[in-house]
């Protein structure tokens, strides 16, 4: 299916597939460690959701995927997973691989910018069934105030 994916390797160095996760709902983020501002900001509303969805939390798995597999490597990946809820698997893997996903899921990826290393690329949160089909995908809002109650 289309949401599929195999052999990444998550932050504690296991090699993973999207049939891994048992039947669960996915929440799919595409991004890289060394973002500044859209990926921290988009782990961190994940991991409110998982901390919202309480006893319900074992029902979702979120999943990052990075887009910059040559600098984002397990120890990378799990010095950053630190930051998030523990629940967050964080993928990485072979340059082909992640290109692979990446195209699976029309994921815009441009190229690292010398000047700061910064690397654009799409912001969406793809919801995926616990029989790995695509549900749809949205856009988070940025420029929403925090503590405003349900978000």
């Amino acid at each position: 299916p289309f949401a599929s994916f195999n052999n990444l390797v998550n932050h504690e160095g296991v090699t993973v597939s999207s049939g891994d996760f048992g039947g669960k709902h996915m929440l799919v983020i595409f991004g890289f460690s060394a973002c500044k501002y859209t990926c921290p900001t988009e782990l961190g509303m994940a991991s409110q959701l998982l901390s919202k969805l309480g006893d319900h939390a074992d029902k979702l798995q979120v999943v990052f995927i990075t887009v910059d597999p040559k600098n984002d490597t397990v120890a990378k990946l799990k010095e950053y997973h630190k930051s998030f809820d523990a629940r967050i698997q964080m993928l990485t893997g072979e340059e082909a691989d992640i290109k692979s996903v990446v195209e699976n899921y029309k994921v815009y990826v441009g190229d690292k910018k010398p000047s700061d290393g910064d690397i654009d690329h799409s912001t969406f949160m793809y919801l995926i069934n616990g029989k790995g089909r695509y549900v749809g995908h949205f856009a988070p809002d940025f420029n929403a105030s925090e503590g405003r109650g349900e978000e």
